[in-house]
């Protein structure tokens, strides 16, 4: 008998579930007051599902880890970082 697995995407199959902000935090390896600074900063988009405020849509959160990339390098930390490398003179 084959059981039935959890996915993380919604009923309508059509695009993952958003993320939380300690959700984002934790793929990011940051605070989440600095993900709440991101989405103050414009840099992440929220939308608001239900009763549930201040979620992050799984391609917007990709999209700011691709806009970001080249200057997070392999590493995915927020713009505005303490933990981001200085610039050398």
């Amino acid at each position: 008998m084959e059981v039935a697995r959890l996915s993380t995407y919604s009923s309508n199959m059509d695009s993952p579930e958003p993320l939380t902000v300690r959700e984002v935090s934790a793929e990011l390896g940051c605070s989440e007051d600095e993900v709440r600074a991101l989405i103050r900063g414009g840099e992440l988009r929220t939308v608001a599902c239900g009763i549930r405020p201040g979620l992050v849509p799984r391609h917007e959160f990709d999209d700011y880890r691709r806009r970001n990339k080249s200057r997070l390098g392999d590493r995915d930390l927020p713009v505005g970082s303490s933990n981001q490398p200085e610039a050398s003179d």
